[in-house]
């Protein structure tokens, strides 16, 4: 991971993984017909960053992809960026 600030301003920073929250809803993971392990978590894991040039930032990430491709294209998203 790199900071996407110190990108636009040309430098080079250590990233410093914060906190993490996570929604509490229950999703029951399950085994398939096949016996494959699916797990459709569809939380929301929120995670704070700062790096050694002091910016700082969250990014919010709903659910984690499953093996199967059920939620594939979840992506990190920035919720919060503090100068």
């Amino acid at each position: 991971m790199k900071c996407s600030e110190c990108i636009k301003e040309g430098r080079i920073s250590f990233v410093y993984v914060g906190m993490s929250t996570v929604t509490a809803a229950y999703y029951p993971p399950f085994y398939d017909e096949q016996g494959v392990f699916h797990n459709h978590d569809g939380n929301t894991r929120t995670t704070s960053y700062t790096c050694s040039n002091g910016h700082v930032w969250a990014e919010a990430q709903e659910g984690m992809p499953c093996v199967c491709g059920w939620n594939s294209k979840a992506t990190p998203k920035v919720v919060e960026n503090k100068q």
